[in-house]
This record gives C-alpha cells, sequence and structure tokens, in this order.
C-alpha cells in the first residue's frame, strides 16, 4: 500500500483497528462483479448507474466513477480495499488499482483496472494536500 503524509499521519492516529462491514458494503461486495466491454464494475453499483462509456474520457475513469463508495469511516473504508482486493483477486487474473481518499471526515473507494497510459490518481500522491490517499496496486 501507498500513502501519501497525510494518510500516514490518519493511520498513525491509533483510532484505527480491524472493523466489521456495514450491512450495505457486505452486500455489494456479495453482490460480486460484472464485465462490460473490458471494464469490471461492483454489480450493485453497475446497476444503478446512468452513466455510459461515452460520458467519460476512458476506461479507467469509467470504472472509477461507477465503483466508488462514499465510507463514514476510515477503518471501514480500509477493511472493505482489504476484502475488494481479495475478491477481486479470486476472480479475476487482470491487476486492479484501489484508492481510498480521506479527508478527515468522510472516506471514499474507487476501484480500476491497470491499464498502461491510463490512471485515475497521480503518481504523486503528496500533490494530493486536502485528503490522505491509500493506493493498493
Amino acid at each position: 500500500m501507498r500513502t501519501n503524509q497525510k494518510m500516514q499521519r490518519f493511520l498513525a492516529d491509533g483510532k484505527l483497528h480491524e472493523t466489521a462491514l456495514s450491512t450495505e458494503l457486505s452486500g455489494i461486495l456479495i453482490s460480486g462483479f460484472v464485465e462490460d466491454n473490458g471494464c469490471v464494475f461492483l454489480a450493485a453499483e453497475a446497476r444503478n448507474s446512468k452513466v455510459t462509456r461515452d460520458d467519460l474520457h476512458d476506461d479507467t475513469g469509467y470504472e472509477c466513477f461507477i465503483n466508488h463508495q462514499h465510507i463514514k469511516t476510515l477503518a471501514e473504508a480500509l477493511e472493505f480495499a482489504r476484502r475488494l482486493k481479495s475478491a477481486l483477486a479470486a476472480r479475476f487474473s487482470d491487476r486492479f488499482v484501489i484508492i481510498v481518499g480521506f479527508d478527515g471526515h468522510e472516506a471514499t473507494v474507487h476501484f480500476h483496472k491497470h491499464r498502461p497510459g491510463q490512471a485515475w490518481i497521480s503518481d504523486d500522491l503528496e500533490g494530493y494536500l486536502e485528503e490522505g490517499i491509500a493506493v493498493f496496486d
């Protein structure tokens, strides 16, 4: 896991411990994944989306737009990311990038398939000044 310094401070705060997932987040993982034209989506999110591939710049942006969750705590977001990573590895041979952002109040988790020449997040994690960033890749 790569992090910026802001995320390192959140992680060092000591308030993180393994946490159970909410029923909603567990259900999202249990629903599994769907594939469409080379993209991988959380099935629960793909069903509800009205956005199409043509609405976004590239496949990576499309996946991240659909595959995002707002989560109340950083601890639960990190647990969701860990379980998501395991679920993706169990189902697919592709590499995936999972991104956790935390602004001190709310966390977000996005994921996309690793594609050369496409990225949702900059390699320079320190450039994200407003939030802590952790990248599982």
